[in-house]
Protein backbone atom coordinates (compact mmCIF):
# COMPACT_ATOMS: atom_id res chain seq x y z
CA UNK A 1 0.00 0.00 0.00
CA UNK A 2 2.68 2.68 0.76
CA UNK A 3 4.76 1.95 -2.45
CA UNK A 4 1.27 2.69 -3.81
CA UNK A 5 0.63 5.90 -2.24
CA UNK A 6 4.10 6.66 -3.82
CA UNK A 7 4.11 5.72 -7.03
CA UNK A 8 0.92 8.03 -6.69
CA UNK A 9 2.81 11.12 -5.14
CA UNK A 10 5.48 10.61 -7.98
CA UNK A 11 3.07 10.78 -10.69
CA UNK A 12 1.76 13.75 -9.15
CA UNK A 13 5.37 15.29 -9.47
CA UNK A 14 5.65 14.48 -13.10
CA UNK A 15 2.56 16.53 -13.69
CA UNK A 16 3.41 18.73 -11.94
CA UNK A 17 7.05 18.91 -13.80
CA UNK A 18 5.30 18.42 -17.36
CA UNK A 19 2.20 20.74 -17.68
CA UNK A 20 2.48 23.06 -14.35
CA UNK A 21 5.50 25.39 -14.92
CA UNK A 22 4.78 25.56 -18.30
CA UNK A 23 0.96 26.44 -18.36
CA UNK A 24 0.07 28.83 -15.70
CA UNK A 25 -3.83 28.28 -16.52
CA UNK A 26 -3.31 24.22 -14.97
CA UNK A 27 -2.40 25.56 -11.45
CA UNK A 28 -6.51 25.33 -10.44
CA UNK A 29 -6.16 21.58 -11.92
CA UNK A 30 -2.81 20.47 -10.30
CA UNK A 31 -4.53 21.88 -7.04
CA UNK A 32 -7.52 19.62 -7.42
CA UNK A 33 -5.49 16.85 -7.88
CA UNK A 34 -3.43 17.54 -4.80
CA UNK A 35 -6.08 18.26 -2.92
CA UNK A 36 -7.59 14.62 -4.20
CA UNK A 37 -4.34 13.28 -3.00
CA UNK A 38 -4.54 14.45 0.34
CA UNK A 39 -8.13 13.19 1.10
CA UNK A 40 -7.36 9.63 -0.37
CA UNK A 41 -4.15 9.64 2.53
CA UNK A 42 -6.71 10.77 4.65
CA UNK A 43 -9.09 7.70 4.08
CA UNK A 44 -6.47 4.50 2.79
CA UNK A 45 -3.76 6.00 5.37
CA UNK A 46 -5.11 7.58 8.51
CA UNK A 47 -8.09 6.15 8.33
CA UNK A 48 -6.18 2.68 9.40
CA UNK A 49 -4.88 4.24 11.79
CA UNK A 50 -1.31 3.74 11.05
CA UNK A 51 0.09 7.53 11.52
CA UNK A 52 -2.45 9.00 13.50
CA UNK A 53 -0.36 11.85 13.48
CA UNK A 54 -0.92 13.04 9.66
CA UNK A 55 -4.71 13.93 10.47
CA UNK A 56 -2.95 17.61 10.50
CA UNK A 57 -2.64 17.56 6.99
CA UNK A 58 -4.56 20.21 5.37
CA UNK A 59 -7.83 19.48 3.70
CA UNK A 60 -7.07 22.57 1.36
CA UNK A 61 -3.68 23.05 -0.18
CA UNK A 62 -2.57 26.22 -1.68
CA UNK A 63 0.29 27.25 -3.71
CA UNK A 64 3.49 28.02 -3.23
CA UNK A 65 5.46 30.57 -4.99
CA UNK A 66 7.45 27.96 -6.81
CA UNK A 67 3.93 26.49 -8.34
CA UNK A 68 3.41 29.90 -9.83
CA UNK A 69 5.84 30.58 -12.76
CA UNK A 70 8.73 32.94 -11.92
CA UNK A 71 7.37 36.26 -13.45
CA UNK A 72 10.51 38.99 -14.23
CA UNK A 73 10.20 42.25 -16.70
CA UNK A 74 12.22 44.89 -17.37
CA UNK A 75 10.65 48.43 -17.49
CA UNK A 76 13.27 50.41 -19.33
CA UNK A 77 11.00 53.59 -18.70
CA UNK A 78 12.85 56.57 -21.23
CA UNK A 79 16.03 55.30 -21.77
CA UNK A 80 17.48 53.71 -24.91
CA UNK A 81 18.47 54.05 -28.65
CA UNK A 82 18.61 51.37 -31.11
CA UNK A 83 21.84 50.58 -30.85
CA UNK A 84 21.46 50.31 -26.90
CA UNK A 85 18.49 47.90 -27.13
CA UNK A 86 20.82 45.91 -29.30
CA UNK A 87 23.37 45.26 -26.62
CA UNK A 88 20.47 44.72 -24.20
CA UNK A 89 19.48 42.15 -26.68
CA UNK A 90 22.35 40.62 -27.28
CA UNK A 91 23.60 39.97 -23.76
CA UNK A 92 20.49 38.26 -23.20
CA UNK A 93 20.61 35.77 -25.83
CA UNK A 94 24.40 35.49 -25.36
CA UNK A 95 23.11 34.83 -21.40
CA UNK A 96 21.72 31.03 -20.37
CA UNK A 97 18.55 32.08 -18.41
CA UNK A 98 16.66 30.29 -16.59
CA UNK A 99 14.36 28.73 -18.73
CA UNK A 100 11.62 28.76 -15.95
CA UNK A 101 11.53 32.16 -15.88
CA UNK A 102 8.67 34.09 -17.71
CA UNK A 103 10.25 37.07 -19.18
CA UNK A 104 8.81 40.59 -20.44
CA UNK A 105 10.78 43.79 -21.69
CA UNK A 106 9.24 47.22 -21.75
CA UNK A 107 10.99 49.43 -24.32
CA UNK A 108 9.48 53.06 -24.96
CA UNK A 109 6.97 53.16 -27.00
CA UNK A 110 8.48 54.16 -30.25
CA UNK A 111 10.92 51.45 -29.69
CA UNK A 112 8.31 48.35 -29.26
CA UNK A 113 8.37 47.41 -32.68
CA UNK A 114 12.10 47.46 -33.18
CA UNK A 115 12.80 45.55 -30.05
CA UNK A 116 10.19 42.50 -30.48
CA UNK A 117 11.98 42.05 -33.94
CA UNK A 118 15.73 41.40 -32.54
CA UNK A 119 14.25 39.35 -29.60
CA UNK A 120 13.97 35.51 -29.21
CA UNK A 121 10.97 34.27 -29.29
CA UNK A 122 11.01 33.26 -25.42
CA UNK A 123 11.17 37.19 -24.17
CA UNK A 124 7.91 38.85 -24.47
CA UNK A 125 7.63 42.51 -25.39
CA UNK A 126 5.43 45.07 -22.80
CA UNK A 127 3.85 48.78 -23.54
CA UNK A 128 4.92 51.38 -20.54
CA UNK A 129 0.98 52.65 -20.94
CA UNK A 130 -1.23 53.09 -23.15
CA UNK A 131 -4.93 54.92 -22.89
CA UNK A 132 -8.35 53.39 -22.16
CA UNK A 133 -10.25 53.19 -25.87
CA UNK A 134 -9.17 51.91 -28.73
CA UNK A 135 -8.60 54.55 -30.81
CA UNK A 136 -9.49 58.76 -31.03
CA UNK A 137 -8.56 62.33 -30.68
CA UNK A 138 -5.92 61.82 -28.04
CA UNK A 139 -2.53 62.86 -28.43
CA UNK A 140 0.27 61.08 -27.68
CA UNK A 141 -1.66 58.55 -26.53
CA UNK A 142 -1.08 54.41 -27.83
CA UNK A 143 -4.13 51.55 -27.27
CA UNK A 144 -4.02 47.92 -26.96
CA UNK A 145 -4.72 47.67 -30.15
CA UNK A 146 -2.10 49.30 -31.49
CA UNK A 147 0.36 47.70 -28.88
CA UNK A 148 -0.83 43.96 -30.26
CA UNK A 149 -0.46 45.39 -33.78
CA UNK A 150 3.75 45.69 -33.40
CA UNK A 151 4.08 42.13 -31.17
CA UNK A 152 3.21 43.58 -27.83
CA UNK A 153 1.55 41.39 -25.30
CA UNK A 154 1.49 42.85 -21.95
CA UNK A 155 1.04 46.62 -21.18
CA UNK A 156 2.40 48.11 -17.99
CA UNK A 157 -0.53 50.27 -15.26
CA UNK A 158 -0.38 52.34 -12.71
CA UNK A 159 3.07 52.72 -12.21
CA UNK A 160 4.12 55.10 -9.32
CA UNK A 161 5.62 57.93 -11.92
CA UNK A 162 2.28 57.33 -13.99
CA UNK A 163 0.03 58.17 -10.46
CA UNK A 164 2.77 60.47 -8.93
CA UNK A 165 4.72 62.79 -11.93
CA UNK A 166 1.21 62.36 -14.57
CA UNK A 167 -1.44 62.57 -11.83
CA UNK A 168 -3.28 59.06 -12.76
CA UNK A 169 -6.28 58.25 -10.88
CA UNK A 170 -6.83 54.88 -9.18
CA UNK A 171 -10.04 55.52 -11.31
CA UNK A 172 -8.07 56.12 -14.84
CA UNK A 173 -6.02 53.09 -14.46
CA UNK A 174 -8.93 50.75 -13.37
CA UNK A 175 -10.62 52.02 -16.50
CA UNK A 176 -6.89 51.46 -18.77
CA UNK A 177 -6.81 47.57 -16.88
CA UNK A 178 -10.56 47.10 -18.55
CA UNK A 179 -9.84 48.15 -21.83
CA UNK A 180 -6.49 46.27 -22.17
CA UNK A 181 -7.73 43.13 -20.71
CA UNK A 182 -10.52 43.30 -23.16
CA UNK A 183 -8.24 43.38 -25.94
CA UNK A 184 -6.57 40.19 -24.69
CA UNK A 185 -3.48 41.92 -23.58
CA UNK A 186 -1.67 41.28 -19.88
CA UNK A 187 -1.38 43.87 -17.35
CA UNK A 188 1.57 44.48 -15.19
CA UNK A 189 -0.68 46.08 -12.37
CA UNK A 190 1.63 48.52 -9.93
CA UNK A 191 0.82 49.19 -6.21
CA UNK A 192 2.75 50.73 -3.59
CA UNK A 193 2.75 53.66 -0.79
CA UNK A 194 5.35 56.89 -0.87
CA UNK A 195 7.37 57.11 2.48
CA UNK A 196 5.39 59.12 4.24
CA UNK A 197 2.48 56.51 4.09
CA UNK A 198 4.54 53.99 4.90
CA UNK A 199 5.74 56.36 8.37
CA UNK A 200 2.19 56.62 9.08
CA UNK A 201 1.23 52.69 9.18
CA UNK A 202 -0.72 53.51 5.60
CA UNK A 203 0.85 50.66 3.53
CA UNK A 204 -1.90 48.35 3.89
CA UNK A 205 -4.76 50.69 3.58
CA UNK A 206 -2.84 52.59 0.63
CA UNK A 207 -2.48 49.45 -1.35
CA UNK A 208 -5.51 47.90 -0.64
CA UNK A 209 -7.17 51.16 -2.19
CA UNK A 210 -5.68 50.70 -5.09
CA UNK A 211 -6.64 47.49 -5.26
CA UNK A 212 -10.30 47.92 -5.04
CA UNK A 213 -10.10 50.67 -7.94
CA UNK A 214 -9.51 47.52 -10.35
CA UNK A 215 -11.79 44.93 -8.49
CA UNK A 216 -14.85 45.31 -10.34
CA UNK A 217 -12.89 45.74 -13.83
CA UNK A 218 -10.92 42.39 -14.13
CA UNK A 219 -12.83 39.63 -15.52
CA UNK A 220 -9.71 37.52 -15.96
CA UNK A 221 -7.34 37.40 -13.43
CA UNK A 222 -4.99 34.94 -15.40
CA UNK A 223 -3.76 38.18 -17.43
CA UNK A 224 -2.92 40.03 -14.33
CA UNK A 225 0.43 40.50 -12.69
CA UNK A 226 0.73 42.53 -9.44
CA UNK A 227 3.83 44.28 -8.85
CA UNK A 228 4.27 45.67 -5.35
CA UNK A 229 6.64 48.72 -6.24
CA UNK A 230 7.43 50.79 -2.80
CA UNK A 231 7.69 54.29 -3.99
CA UNK A 232 10.12 55.13 -1.39
CA UNK A 233 12.29 52.37 -2.67
CA UNK A 234 11.83 53.01 -6.66
CA UNK A 235 14.92 54.28 -8.54
CA UNK A 236 16.45 55.60 -4.75
CA UNK A 237 18.92 52.96 -3.99
CA UNK A 238 16.93 51.88 -0.83
CA UNK A 239 14.80 48.75 -1.07
CA UNK A 240 12.27 46.88 1.05
CA UNK A 241 14.05 43.96 3.04
CA UNK A 242 12.84 40.63 1.92
CA UNK A 243 10.53 40.66 5.03
CA UNK A 244 8.81 43.94 4.42
CA UNK A 245 8.51 42.66 1.17
CA UNK A 246 6.56 39.29 2.08
CA UNK A 247 4.68 41.11 4.43
CA UNK A 248 2.92 43.02 1.93
CA UNK A 249 2.69 40.36 -0.44
CA UNK A 250 1.00 38.46 2.02
CA UNK A 251 -1.46 40.93 2.62
CA UNK A 252 -2.19 41.56 -1.25
CA UNK A 253 -3.10 37.73 -1.63
CA UNK A 254 -5.23 37.80 1.55
CA UNK A 255 -6.67 40.71 0.38
CA UNK A 256 -7.59 39.02 -3.31
CA UNK A 257 -8.84 35.52 -1.29
CA UNK A 258 -11.31 37.34 0.76
CA UNK A 259 -12.19 39.74 -2.03
CA UNK A 260 -11.84 37.60 -5.38
CA UNK A 261 -11.36 33.75 -4.68
CA UNK A 262 -8.97 31.16 -3.48
CA UNK A 263 -8.43 30.40 -7.34
CA UNK A 264 -7.22 33.80 -7.91
CA UNK A 265 -5.26 34.15 -4.61
CA UNK A 266 -3.30 30.99 -5.60
CA UNK A 267 -2.44 31.77 -8.72
CA UNK A 268 -1.73 35.08 -9.36
CA UNK A 269 1.71 36.14 -9.47
CA UNK A 270 3.08 39.31 -7.18
CA UNK A 271 6.17 40.63 -8.20
CA UNK A 272 8.44 43.01 -6.37
CA UNK A 273 9.67 45.85 -7.74
CA UNK A 274 11.98 48.56 -6.06
CA UNK A 275 15.63 48.89 -6.49
CA UNK A 276 15.66 45.52 -7.45
CA UNK A 277 19.59 44.28 -8.01
CA UNK A 278 21.70 41.26 -8.82
CA UNK A 279 22.93 41.71 -5.36
CA UNK A 280 19.34 41.10 -3.15
CA UNK A 281 17.09 39.49 -6.27
CA UNK A 282 18.14 36.29 -4.62
CA UNK A 283 17.02 36.83 -1.05
CA UNK A 284 13.84 38.41 -2.20
CA UNK A 285 12.95 35.57 -4.33
CA UNK A 286 13.34 33.25 -1.62
CA UNK A 287 9.93 34.66 0.22
CA UNK A 288 7.03 32.44 -0.60
CA UNK A 289 4.93 35.30 -2.46
CA UNK A 290 7.27 36.88 -4.24
CA UNK A 291 6.72 35.59 -7.51
CA UNK A 292 9.40 37.49 -9.71
CA UNK A 293 10.25 41.21 -10.25
CA UNK A 294 9.40 44.14 -11.97
CA UNK A 295 13.15 45.58 -12.62
CA UNK A 296 13.98 49.31 -13.36
CA UNK A 297 17.40 50.52 -13.91
CA UNK A 298 18.98 47.32 -13.54
CA UNK A 299 17.33 46.09 -16.35
CA UNK A 300 19.23 47.73 -18.93
CA UNK A 301 22.78 46.48 -17.45
CA UNK A 302 24.19 42.93 -17.45
CA UNK A 303 23.37 41.89 -13.91
CA UNK A 304 19.94 41.70 -15.48
CA UNK A 305 20.51 38.04 -16.24
CA UNK A 306 21.16 37.45 -12.52
CA UNK A 307 17.86 39.07 -11.43
CA UNK A 308 15.88 36.77 -14.35
CA UNK A 309 18.00 33.68 -12.86
CA UNK A 310 18.16 34.35 -9.19
CA UNK A 311 15.52 30.75 -8.75
CA UNK A 312 17.75 28.93 -10.75
CA UNK A 313 19.10 25.71 -9.37
CA UNK A 314 16.38 25.79 -6.89
CA UNK A 315 13.97 22.98 -7.86
CA UNK A 316 10.54 22.45 -7.33
CA UNK A 317 8.01 21.42 -4.63
CA UNK A 318 8.24 17.64 -5.73
CA UNK A 319 11.92 16.94 -5.88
Amino acid sequence: MFSGIGLYVKLLCFDYNRHILSNQSNMASFGRILHGCCKNIRRNVIGMGLFPGLYSIPSRVYATNKMRKFYVGGNWKMNGSKKEIEEIVNNLKKAELDPEVELVVGPPACYLEYTKKILPPNISVAAQNCYKVEKGAFTGEISPAMISDVGGCWVILGHSERRNVFCETDQLIAEKVEHVLCQGLGVIFCVGEKLEQRENGCTEKVVQNQLKAVLGKVKDWDRMVIAYEPVWAIGTGKNATPQQAQEVHCQIRNWLRKNVNDKVADTTRIIYGGSVTGKNAKELSKEKDIDGFLVGGASLKPEFVEIINARKGDGNPCN
